[in-house]
């Protein structure tokens, strides 16, 4: 009888471990199918982000190049017009140019173009 039980349990077994591979398998298998696309969009979300940001970043960094050039344009203009700047800073006066002679510092970036179109215009480059 015992060897009857025996074999009894083993082909119990073996059924229950075939039926445990046969559904376990595909379900194995779908489940690491959604692991990977889960992961593929996550890192293409990271992707994107990373491009989003490293524009951002350039964008800002032309936003100060630009408002330096622009802060060192009111510098050399201001330096220019006012007697007692040039004075405190030790320039002096010869090394300061005139406005007439350098009309674009007053103008800003964008102004630039048209400046130069007014520029046969002499009434805008008068000296005081």
């Amino acid at each position: 009888m015992s060897s009857q039980l025996i074999g009894l349990v083993i082909s119990v077994l073996g059924a229950i471990i075939f039926i445990g591979v046969a559904v376990g398998l595909p379900a194995l298998a779908v489940v690491a199918l959604r692991f990977f696309k889960f992961k593929e969009h996550e890192l293409t979300l990271e992707m994107e982000y990373r491009r989003k940001s490293q524009q951002q970043g350039v964008a800002i960094g032309q936003q100060v190049q630009g408002l330096e050039q622009r802060v060192q344009r009111l510098e050399e203009v201001l330096t220019s017009l006012d007697h007692d700047v040039r004075d405190r800073l030790g320039i002096e006066s010869s090394a300061a140019t005139s406005l007439s002679t350098h009309p674009e510092l007053v103008e800003g970036p964008a102004a630039q173009n048209t400046q130069r179109e007014d520029s046969s215009d002499q009434s805008r480059t008068r000296a005081r």
